[in-house]
């Protein structure tokens, strides 16, 4: 997995697992945490490439 797309998604994944277990107690809030989290950090991500797609280095 060598894509910036599939590196996003794997560090999106792990960043909001830990999130989650710092932040929640019970295992069914951290699932629904994380599983926001990490839906909110890949839309994010998606949405800044694409206004940084407007401004090329």
């Amino acid at each position: 997995m060598t894509s910036h797309f599939g590196l996003m998604i794997l560090f999106a994944m792990f960043v909001a697992t830990i999130f989650a277990t710092i932040a929640k107690d019970t295992a069914r809030e951290q699932i629904l945490l994380g599983l926001r989290l990490w839906g909110a950090f890949i839309a994010t991500g998606l949405a800044l490439g694409w206004v940084m797609r407007v401004f090329p280095l």
